[in-house]
């Protein structure tokens, strides 16, 4: 038994609700990633667009020391680049199909 797991009726590699963890390890628990019903590989978009902000935040911060306009340009920001991105894949779809022909 893993030193950090608990006693419970449930034995294996589940959880408390008696689900398979992701690891599919005795005593591993994803427990807020299970909660959510989300893959690892779902939640990476999510915490890359947290820590995005952080930045974003601290960046503008430290350059105006006004946290209200940290706040906005940590906001629009990302929405910026999200949509810039889209654009860029766009571009970069189109110039590997001329490419390809």
């Amino acid at each position: 038994m893993c030193p950090h797991s608990h006693s419970s009726a449930v034995s294996g590699p589940h959880d408390r609700a008696g689900e398979v963890s992701p690891s599919g390890g005795a005593g591993r628990r994803w427990s807020w990633v299970h909660r959510l019903n989300l893959k690892p590989t779902a939640l990476k978009p999510v915490t890359y667009s947290v820590m995005h902000l952080i930045v974003a935040v601290s960046v503008a911060y430290a350059l105006t020391r006004d946290w209200r306009i940290a706040l906005g340009v940590g906001i629009i920001e990302p929405m910026v680049q999200t949509v810039a991105y889209v654009f860029h894949e766009k571009a970069w779809a189109a110039g590997t199909r001329k490419r390809a022909v």
